[in-house]
C-alpha cells in the first residue's frame, strides 16, 4: 500500500471510510426500524386484543345479567307456575344462551315444580319441568357441581355440550329470599353461553396474513381455535417443549396473575416456525386472548426495505468509489486546493480549527474526512432521538383522542326501546382532540338529560377538562333541576380548575311524560325548537356565566312545554363560525333557514343534511373549530 500511488490510497481510504458510513446507517436504521416495527405491530396486537375482550366480556357480562335477574324473579314466577314462559322470553330475546337451569329445593321453595330445563330447539326455546335435577351431560354436570358446592355466583369451566356439539360455559347464581329477616337459598340458577358464535368471530380475525387468535380458559384449556379438534383437547400446561420455552416462560403465573405481554414460541400450525405471540387477560373470568403471528411475517417489510438500501448503498458505494478514482487520477496536481476546500468545509461548524495543521495534504484530507464522519454520526443520533420523540408525542395524542372519543355518545339510536324520544349526534373534531362534549341519559324513567358544551383553549389540557365536566356533570345529575345541577358543576369545576379554562353550556331536562323541558343557558350558543310546521323557537336566554370561573355565581333556568313532534337542535359555535373561502360565516340565520325546511324528518336525517350543507359551504377550507351538533325529537305516545 505504501509502495501504491496517493490516488490509488485516497481512493481506497475514501471509499472504505464511505463505505462505513454506509454500513453504521444501514445498521442504526435496521435497528431503529426493527424496534419501530414491533412497537407497531405490539399496538396492533393490543388494540385487536381490546376488542375481542370488549366483544367476549359484552356476551360474559350479559349473561350474568340474565343469571341474576333471573335468579331474582323466578321465585314469584314458580309460585304462579309461570317458570316455562319466563324462561321462554329470555331464550327468545338472547339467543346466545344455550340453555337455563331453574332448581328449586323441595324442601324450602313451595312450588308446583322444582325442577326446569329450557334450550334451544332447531326452531323455538323447548322446556321441560320435573322435579329432579336434570343435566344435559355428564361435563356439564362436573362443571356446575363445583360451583354449586360454594353457594356463591360464579362461572363454570368451558365444556361441550353433547347435546347440539356447541362450546358452552355457565354461569351459576343462587336463589335467596329473605324470611325471618335472614337470607335463605331455596335454590340456584344456572345460564349456559354458547360460544358458537364468538369462536367464529375470533376465528374470522386474521392479523397480517396467517396470524390468528384465540381464547384459552383459566385452566389453559382451548377455548377457541381455528383447529375445531384441538378445542377443549389442548391445555397450555401440557404443551410440548418445541410449542414455548418452559423454563423462560411462566404460563402459570400468566394465567394466575392475568398478566399481558409477549412472548417467543413455534406454533405447530406454522411447522414450527419461530412465532411472536401476545396475549392479554379478559378480567371478567380470568380467560386470556392470545395472538400468535409468524416472525418471518412480522418483519417482512423491514426485511423488504433492508434490501432496498443495500441495493441503493452498494450502488452508491460504487459510484462514489469510481467519482472518487476519477478525481483521484485526474486532479492530483491541484490537490492542495482541494485540501484547501476541504479545510473550509470542515471549519464550517466553527468547532474545530485545521488551519493550524499539517501541510501534508493527505493527512488533511484524512483529518477532514474524519471530522465530517463524526459529525455525521452525531447527526444521526440527534436525528433518531428527535424521532423518537416525535414518534411518542404523536402516539400520546392519538391515545388521548381515542380515550376522549370513548367518552362521546355516537352509537345510535341511543334508545332503541323507547319510542317518545329519538337522538342524533354529530361529533368533528378540528384536530386530533377536542374542547367540544355532549351527552345524554336518563336519570329516570321520565326524566332525560341532556347537554351540550364549548371548552375554552385547545389541545390536551381543554381535552381532560372536558372529560373531567361531563364527569361532574352526570355525577350531579340526581339534582334533577337544571340549574342545580349546572350550580353544582361550576362549583365542582372551579374546585379543580388549574389551568382558567372556562366551559359554556346548554343542560336540558326533559319530562318524557308531560314534555315540561327545563333547561338552563351557561353563555352558550341559543338552542332552537323546530315545530312540525316548521316554525323555530329560539332558546335565547342566558342564565349565568360559563362555568369554572367564579364559585359564588348562581344560576337560573327556565321551562318550556315541548309538544308533540317538536325537534330540539343544540350545536357548538363551530357551526355558526365556519368559514367558506371567502371567510364569510354560515351563521345563525342561515341554519334556522336551513333547518326550516327539515320540519318532521328524523333527527338523523336532520343532523346528517346539515352535516353535508356545512361540508358544501366551506369546500376546500379546512374546518378551524370542532363541530357538534345533538338533535332531539319529542314523539310520546298519544292518549287514545
Amino acid at each position: 500500500m505504501i509502495n501504491k500511488s496517493i490516488a490509488y490510497r485516497l481512493s481506497i481510504y475514501i471509499s472504505l471510510a464511505v463505505i462505513s458510513v454506509f454500513i453504521g446507517f444501514i445498521i442504526i436504521s435496521y435497528l431503529f426500524n426493527r424496534n419501530l416495527l414491533r412497537q407497531n405491530i405490539e399496538n396492533k396486537a393490543i388494540g385487536e386484543s381490546a376488542k375481542i375482550i370488549k366483544e367476549v366480556e359484552r356476551y360474559l357480562v350479559s349473561t350474568k345479567e340474565i343469571t341474576t335477574n333471573v335468579a331474582n324473579q323466578v321465585y314469584y314466577y314458580g309460585q304462579n307456575n309461570e317458570v316455562e314462559c319466563l324462561i321462554s322470553t329470555v331464550m327468545e330475546k338472547y339467543p346466545f344462551l344455550n340453555a337455563i337451569h331453574i332448581n328449586f329445593r323441595a324442601d324450602l321453595a313451595n312450588v308446583a315444580f322444582h325442577n326446569y330445563y329450557g334450550y334451544q330447539g332447531s326452531d323455538s326455546v323447548l322446556v321441560t319441568k320435573m322435579n329432579n335435577r336434570a343435566h344435559c351431560c355428564p361435563t356439564q354436570k362436573e362443571n356446575t357441581d363445583l360451583i354449586i358446592d360454594r353457594d356463591t355466583s360464579g362461572w363454570t369451566e368451558p365444556f361441550r355440550c353433547f347435546r347440539d356439539s356447541n362450546i358452552v360455559v355457565s354461569y351459576f347464581c343462587p336463589i335467596k329470599i329473605e324470611k325471618n329477616n335472614n337470607i335463605q337459598i331455596i335454590g340456584d340458577v344456572v345460564c349456559e353461553l354458547s360460544l358458537l358464535d364468538l369462536s367464529h368471530s375470533i376465528n374470522d380475525i386474521k392479523f397480517g396474513s396467517d396470524g390468528y387468535a384465540f381464547l384459552v380458559s383459566k385452566g389453559g384449556d382451548y377455548v377457541t381455535y381455528p383447529i375445531e379438534k384441538w378445542i377443549l383437547n389442548r391445555n397450555l400446561y401440557s404443551l410440548s417443549d418445541k410449542i414455548y420455552d418452559k423454563k423462560k416462560v411462566d404460563v402459570k403465573g400468566i394465567l394466575e396473575n392475568k398478566m399481558s405481554g409477549s412472548i417467543i414460541g413455534y406454533s405447530e400450525i406454522f411447522d414450527y416456525k419461530k412465532t411472536w405471540v401476545y396475549y392479554s387477560p379478559i378480567k371478567e373470568n380470568g380467560w386470556m386472548v392470545i395472538f400468535n403471528i409468524p416472525y418471518d411475517e412480522l418483519f417482512q417489510p423491514l426485511y423488504k426495505n433492508l434490501l432496498l438500501m443495500l441495493l441503493v448503498s452498494v450502488i452508491g458505494i460504487l459510484i462514489i468509489y469510481f467519482i472518487i478514482a476519477f478525481i483521484t487520477n485526474k486532479l492530483v496536481e491541484p490537490l492542495s486546493t482541494v485540501t484547501s476546500q476541504l479545510r473550509a468545509f470542515s471549519n464550517l461548524s466553527g468547532k474545530e480549527d485545521f488551519s493550524s495543521q499539517s501541510v501534508n495534504e493527505v493527512k488533511a484530507v484524512s483529518d477532514s474526512l474524519n471530522y465530517m464522519k463524526s459529525w455525521y454520526e452525531e447527526y444521526k443520533v440527534k436525528l433518531s432521538k428527535e424521532l423518537k420523540n416525535h414518534n411518542r408525542r404523536i402516539e400520546d395524542l392519538m391515545q388521548a383522542s381515542e380515550i376522549q372519543k370513548s367518552l362521546i355518545k355516537t352509537n345510535f339510536p341511543a334508545f332503541p326501546k323507547r319510542r317518545d324520544v329519538d337522538l342524533y349526534g354529530i361529533y368533528k373534531p378540528a384536530k386530533i382532540v377536542s374542547g367540544d362534549l355532549f351527552d345524554f341519559f336518563f336519570i329516570d324513567d321520565d326524566n332525560l338529560v341532556f347537554t351540550i358544551g364549548d371548552v375554552s383553549g385547545k389541545g390536551i389540557p381543554a381535552a381532560i377538562f372536558m372529560s373531567v365536566a361531563q364527569t361532574i356533570i352526570k355525577s350531579n345529575a340526581n339534582l334533577k333541576k337544571a340549574k342545580s345541577i349546572v350550580g353544582k358543576a361550576n362549583l365542582e369545576l372551579f374546585t379543580n380548575n388549574q389551568h382558567q379554562f372556562f366551559l359554556t353550556l346548554f343542560l336540558g331536562v326533559l319530562n318524557t311524560k308531560t314534555g315540561s323541558l327545563n333547561y338552563c343557558n351557561a353563555a352558550h350558543t341559543s338552542t332552537f325548537i323546530l315545530k312540525s310546521n316548521g316554525e323555530i323557537v329560539s332558546l335565547e336566554q342566558s342564565h349565568g356565566l360559563p362555568l369554572g370561573l367564579y364559585p359564588d355565581k348562581e344560576y337560573s333556568d327556565s321551562k318550556i312545554d315541548i309538544e308533540y313532534g317538536d325537534t330540539i337542535i343544540l350545536y357548538t359555535d363551530g357551526i355558526t363560525e365556519l368559514q367558506d373561502k371567502n371567510s364569510f360565516l354560515f351563521g345563525e340565520e342561515r341554519l334556522k333557514e336551513h333547518v326550516s325546511h327539515l320540519a318532521g324528518e328524523t333527527p338523523e336525517v336532520i343532523a346528517k343534511n346539515i352535516e353535508q350543507t356545512l361540508d358544501i359551504f366551506r369546500a376546500e377550507v379546512n374546518q378551524a373549530d370542532d363541530i357538534s351538533l345533538l338533535i332531539l325529537k319529542y314523539t310520546p305516545q298519544k292518549k287514545a
